[in-house]
C-alpha cells in the first residue's frame, strides 16, 4: 500500500476501521459513560472511585504500553484485547454488587481496551499516511456516531435500577468479541523487529512532559464528577445520559469538519482541546443547577474532536518508531491519569470530613483554575 488517499486498498481499510469505530463506539458507550456513575451509586469511596474513573486511562493506557513491545501483529492484538475486554464484561453479571470485584472487572475490561485498542492504533496509523489527520477525524467521527443511541437507551433503560447494568454488560461482552472480524483480516505491513521495555521519548521530550503535567489535573476531578451528580446536582442515570448526548451530538457535528483546521493549525489545536477542558470543572462549580451543566457539554465537540485526532497525529508524526512512541505516550499518560484521580479522590475523602459535601464545588473550581493554566504549555512546544 502506497499511502495514497485514493489508492484503493486504503480506502477500503478506512471504510472497515470506520465500520469497527461505529460498532465499537456503540458497545463500550453502552457501559463506559456510566462505570463512574454506577460505582458511585453502588457507594464505593472517594479513592476507589478514583481507580474506577481512571481506570479507562491508566490500565487502557498501560495495556497498550505492553501490547507495543510484543511481537503479536496488530490485527492479533485486537482480537486478544477484545476477548479479554469480553471475559470482564461477562463476569460483570455476577459481581456488580462486589466493591473489591467490581473495581478489579472494571480494571480488567480497560486493559482488554487499551490491547485491541493498541492493534486499532497500529491500522490506523498505517492506513491514514497521506492524509493524517482527516482520515483520523473520519474514523473517530464514526466513534461518536455510534455513541448516541446506545447512551440514550443505556439511560433510559438504568434509570430506575443501576443494577440493570449488568444485562448491558453481558451484550456488550457479545458485540465487542464478534466486531473483532471486521478488521482481523485487513493487510498491514509492519517491519518486525526486537522489542524491548524501553521507553522512547526522543524528540518527543516538552510533548510528554506537558501531557504528563496535564493529565494529573486533568484527571483529579474524574472520581468528582459523578460524586458530584449524585450527591449536589441529584442526578438520575436519565440526566447522566443527557449530559452524554449533547457531549457526544456536539463532537458528532465538530468532527467530522476538525481535521483541516488540526493540520493548518496543530499547535493552536493541541491548546484549544485541553483548554476547553476547564470548561467543564468550571461548570460543576459554578453552575446552580443541571442546566449550566448541560450548556457545558455544548463544547464537548471541540474537545473531544481534538483529543480524538490532535496529540495521535503530533505524536506519529514526530515519532521514527511510531509503536514506540505510541506505547511510551501510553505510560506516561495513564500514570499521570492515576496520580490525578487518587490524589483526586483522597482530597475529597479528606476535605469532605470538614465541610461535607459541598466540598465538591471548591475542588472543581481548583481544578478548572489547574487546567487553564497546564493547558497553556502546549503553546510552547
Amino acid at each position: 500500500m502506497k499511502g495514497r488517499p485514493d489508492d484503493p486498498e486504503r480506502s477500503r481499510g478506512v471504510r472497515r476501521i470506520s465500520l469497527y469505530n461505529l460498532v465499537n463506539g456503540m458497545t463500550s458507550s453502552a457501559y463506559s459513560s456510566y462505570l463512574s456513575f454506577i460505582g458511585a451509586s453502588l457507594g464505593l469511596s472517594g479513592y476507589t472511585l478514583g481507580i474506577v474513573s481512571t481506570a479507562g486511562t491508566f490500565f487502557t493506557n498501560m495495556a497498550q504500553y505492553f501490547s507495543s513491545v510484543t511481537r503479536s501483529r496488530a490485527r492479533l492484538l485486537v482480537l486478544e484485547g477484545n476477548l479479554v475486554r469480553g471475559l470482564g464484561l461477562f463476569l460483570m453479571l455476577f459481581f456488580l454488587n462486589s466493591h473489591i470485584i467490581y473495581t478489579i472487572l472494571v480494571a480488567v475490561i480497560m486493559a482488554g481496551s487499551g490491547v485491541s485498542s493498541m492493534g486499532l492504533s497500529l491500522l490506523s496509523e498505517y492506513y491514514s499516511r497521506g492524509s493524517r489527520s482527516i482520515v483520523l477525524s473520519r474514523m473517530a467521527f464514526y466513534s461518536a456516531l455510534g455513541s448516541l443511541p446506545v447512551i440514550v437507551a443505556g439511560g433510559l433503560y438504568m434509570a430506575t435500577n443501576v443494577e440493570l447494568a449488568k444485562y448491558i454488560f453481558v451484550a456488550s461482552a457479545v458485540v465487542t468479541t464478534i466486531s473483532t472480524f471486521i478488521v482481523f483480516d485487513l493487510p498491514y505491513d509492519e517491519p518486525q523487529g526486537r522489542r524491548s521495555l524501553r521507553l522512547s521519548a526522543k524528540g518527543l521530550e516538552k510533548f510528554l512532559a506537558f501531557n504528563f503535567a496535564y493529565m494529573i489535573v486533568w484527571s483529579f476531578a474524574w472520581p468528582l464528577f459523578p460524586l458530584s451528580q449524585i450527591y449536589v446536582f441529584k442526578m438520575t442515570t436519565e440526566q447522566v445520559a443527557i449530559i452524554n448526548v449533547i457531549a457526544t451530538s456536539s463532537t458528532v457535528v465538530v468532527q467530522r469538519f476538525i481535521g483541516g483546521f488540526i493540520a493548518r493549525r496543530m499547535k493552536l489545536s493541541l491548546f484549544l482541546g485541553r483548554f476547553t477542558n476547564t470548561f467543564f470543572a468550571l461548570a460543576y462549580a459554578v453552575s446552580p443547577n443541571i442546566y449550566g451543566i448541560y450548556a457545558s457539554q455544548l463544547l464537548a465537540g471541540l474537545a473531544n474532536s481534538i483529543n480524538n485526532v490532535a496529540y495521535f497525529s503530533y505524536l506519529v508524526d514526530k515519532a521514527e518508531d511510531k509503536r514506540a512512541a505510541i506505547g511510551t505516550y501510553s505510560v506516561v499518560m495513564g500514570v499521570g491519569a492515576l496520580i490525578g484521580g487518587e490524589l483526586g479522590g483522597w482530597a475529597f475523602e479528606y476535605l469532605k470530613a470538614i465541610e461535607g459535601y459541598e466540598c465538591l464545588r471548591q475542588l472543581m473550581l481548583y481544578t478548572a483554575i489547574a487546567r487553564a493554566s497546564a493547558a497553556s504549555l502546549f503553546l510552547l512546544l
